[in-house]
């Protein structure tokens, strides 16, 4: 082969180099494209599947959360109150032995009253002390000379011993109307006195004057529903 076919040959296998594919390249790429949508593919399906996942945990939560049920209540919280059913008494047979305690005024049918809780002593039983409510006139002072209101007033309890001593608990044509209720505290104590009724609901007596032998301490309660257990804070 002489010189000039030799170069002519080099050229002819530069040209084809440059025509001819690289095939390890373009395999490569055929890969890689190849692999790509599969990779779209698996996204497009994971991406929902995660996020029905979220909704199903939440779901699950949630109705954990409602299902379960709030600590329960004592069934009965404080001490039994029980203490002696305030009657009525003429106030023409009672002796006040102390200050009365003055408390909320109230409307009747035509006027306005105020009531007085007291310690009193009976003419036909001196020896036995009681717990009385009495309501006369708005801003008259409590005296036999005056008239009582209604049919019930006054109405006396006899003092028992315990921190809550006795009590009267408002009533239709009694001396405190409905949804009020007073009581007689032995002198011991010193906070609220919490009042519970039947069907679990909350009164709280607050003190509102001192008579021997305690305090005067004043509710507003659920009419019809007496309170029937008590705590003292």
């Amino acid at each position: 082969m002489t010189d000039l076919e030799r170069k002519l040959a080099d050229a002819l296998r530069e040209q084809a180099d440059q025509v001819t594919p690289n095939l390890d390249a373009a395999w490569a790429e055929q890969q890689r494209r190849q692999r790509r949508p599969r990779r779209r593919r698996l996204t497009v399906v994971v991406a929902p599947l995660a996020a029905v996942l979220v909704v199903l945990t939440s779901v699950l939560l949630a109705t954990r959360l409602n299902d379960a049920s709030p600590p329960a209540p004592p069934a009965h919280p404080g001490d039994l109150l029980t203490l002696p059913q305030a009657e009525y008494q003429p106030m023409g047979e009672l002796k006040v032995v102390s200050t009365p305690v003055r408390l909320i005024d109230f409307a009747g049918q035509t006027d306005r009253w105020t009531p007085y809780a007291f310690i009193a002593t009976t003419v036909p039983a001196p020896d036995q002390t009681l717990f009385c409510v009495a309501a006369v006139p708005e801003n008259q002072p409590l005296d036999e000379s005056e008239p009582q209101y209604a049919t019930k007033s006054p109405s006396c309890a006899p003092i028992s011993s315990g921190r809550i001593r006795a009590g009267y608990v408002g009533e239709t044509g009694g001396p405190l109307p409905p949804g009020k209720a007073v009581y007689l505290v032995d002198s011991a104590v010193v906070g609220l006195v919490r009042l519970f009724d039947e069907k679990g609901g909350l009164s709280t007596a607050k003190p509102f004057g001192a008579v021997t032998p305690g305090k005067v301490y004043l509710a507003t309660v659920d009419p019809g529903w007496p309170p029937v257990r008590f705590d003292v804070s």
